[in-house]
């Protein structure tokens, strides 16, 4: 049921807010779909071996040209902390990805985003077997961020990944280059307000999931 609500939900952001429609069967379409289904994988499953996007033994993610991670540090930390641990200034002192979890990382962002928070490709510059693209992800800040009201503003950030897929496009090697302090900036900035409070760890959901609506 909650794939099925989430599909429901990214058709509807996609075509009311997305920048591109791209045929099916596109280049752009196929790479668009790969990583957001591996996006899906990534917060849902709990073995590599069960990945339909990625080679299991081989693959490996690297953000802003920093370490690489193996795919089970990748799923073990999950996509939001793999994105923020970055090295281009340090930790921002909004969001300390090392001081997070899976599980706490997907309710900070699940509580700011409870409308969904898409991803779409924004262009393709070369196709497989290394494929380089700009992507942008967004989401209408509809709820607190670490003690800051929301927004309401939809909230953008883009940046470009270099992929590479074997015969099968399954990802072997994910290069994302972006600047996190821009996306953080756009979250915090709402002076910090008391009746917000700070974080604390709640239960576990996908920020993905559109809330649930009141019976």
């Amino acid at each position: 049921m909650e794939w099925v609500v989430w599909g429901l939900f990214v058709m509807r952001s996609i075509f009311t807010s997305s920048v591109q429609e791209w045929a099916k069967g596109s280049l752009e379409r196929v790479v668009q779909d790969l990583v957001k289904t591996w996006e899906m994988e990534l917060s849902h499953k709990t073995k590599l071996e069960d990945f339909k996007t990625l080679h299991p033994q081989n693959f490996r993610f690297s953000v802003n040209g920093g370490p690489w991670l193996t795919g089970q540090e990748t799923l073990k930390v999950g996509s939001y902390n793999a994105l923020l641990q970055t090295k281009l200034e340090g930790e921002h002192g909004a969001y300390k990805a090392s001081q997070e979890t899976f599980e706490s990382s997907h309710d900070v962002f699940r509580a700011a985003f409870p409308g969904g928070f898409a991803w779409e490709v924004l262009e393709v510059y070369s196709g497989p077997p290394t494929v380089a693209f700009k992507w942008r992800h967004w989401g209408v800040m509809e709820g607190p961020f670490k003690g800051h009201p929301p927004s309401h503003d939809t909230i953008n950030s883009i940046g470009t990944c270099i992929a590479k897929v074997d015969e099968k496009l399954r990802i072997t090697d994910l290069e994302v280059y972006y600047d996190p302090t821009q996306f953080l900036g756009q979250l915090t900035a709402t002076p910090k307000s008391p009746d917000y409070g700070e974080y604390k760890p709640g239960a576990v959901s996908c920020p993905f999931m559109q809330r649930t609506p009141a019976s």
